[in-house]
């Protein structure tokens, strides 16, 4: 009788969801950029222009926040501090002809990758 319900709370343990918690999920992608040196590759950085949000009603609300930090120094400042922490998001966004000194806000995406908003 014992070895039987010792049989039957193993079977059950085994096939539960619980059992699976153990699993850990990554967060961000590993391309061989990532892999390595735990870097942004190019293909993980979205660049936006704030000219591309200006006419568009359903951003209107992050064009405002955006355009209030463009004449703000500290933000500006965050913004820099943000490129220069992140190994290989200056080179990334070298690559995609974006000039680091008109650089706004840094954003992490949801896929641990960047999105940059370019004045």
């Amino acid at each position: 009788m014992n070895k039987t319900v010792t049989f039957a709370l193993a079977s059950l343990l085994a096939v539960s969801p619980v059992a699976g918690v153990a699993y850990a999920q990554d967060v961000m992608p590993t391309t061989p950029d990532t892999m390595s040196t735990g870097s942004i590759g190019a293909d993980n950085v979205q660049v936006i222009y704030l000219s591309a949000l200006e006419n568009d009603d359903s951003q209107a609300s992050t064009f405002a926040m955006l355009s209030s930090k463009v004449n703000d120094p500290a933000a500006l400042e965050q913004a820099q501090a943000e490129i220069q922490s992140e190994p290989g998001l200056a080179d990334a966004l070298v690559s995609k002809n974006v000039q680091l000194q008109n650089v706004v806000h840094v954003q992490t995406a949801g896929n641990g990758g960047k999105i940059v908003y370019v004045k």
